[in-house]
């Protein structure tokens, strides 16, 4: 069993003021040790760390979802750019040659 090194400070702290109440204790930790060295820690008494690690799947579909709403979003609150005739699918103004003249937004007039 592994400690980190909060725990086996902690651990130690315990042990100290343990042995400090009751200096006879110390002879019974060290008759308990020499008995018990070779037995497996029983299941019960061990500490089962657990972490919440999220699955991978989870991982995937929460990025993709977050990357399509941003799409979306970008698409919602950009504003419209280029010529609105040519958006709008005019075939007179495009086969015309007619577009919008540079830093220009409205078409060129048709002559």
């Amino acid at each position: 069993m592994s400690l980190s090194a909060a725990e086996a400070r902690a651990l130690t702290r315990i042990e100290r003021a343990l042995l400090s109440r009751d200096p006879r204790l110390r002879s019974l930790f060290s008759i308990f040790t020499r008995l018990t060295w070779q037995e497996a820690m029983p299941a019960r008494e061990q500490l089962r760390r657990r972490r919440r690690r999220p699955r991978p799947g989870v991982v995937i579909a929460i990025g993709l979802v977050l990357a399509l709403a941003m799409v979306v979003m970008g698409v919602i609150v950009s504003p419209q750019r280029g010529c609105p005739a040519l958006r709008t699918g005019s075939t007179l103004v495009q086969a015309a040659g007619g577009g919008c003249p540079a830093g220009s937004s409205s078409p060129s007039p048709l002559r």
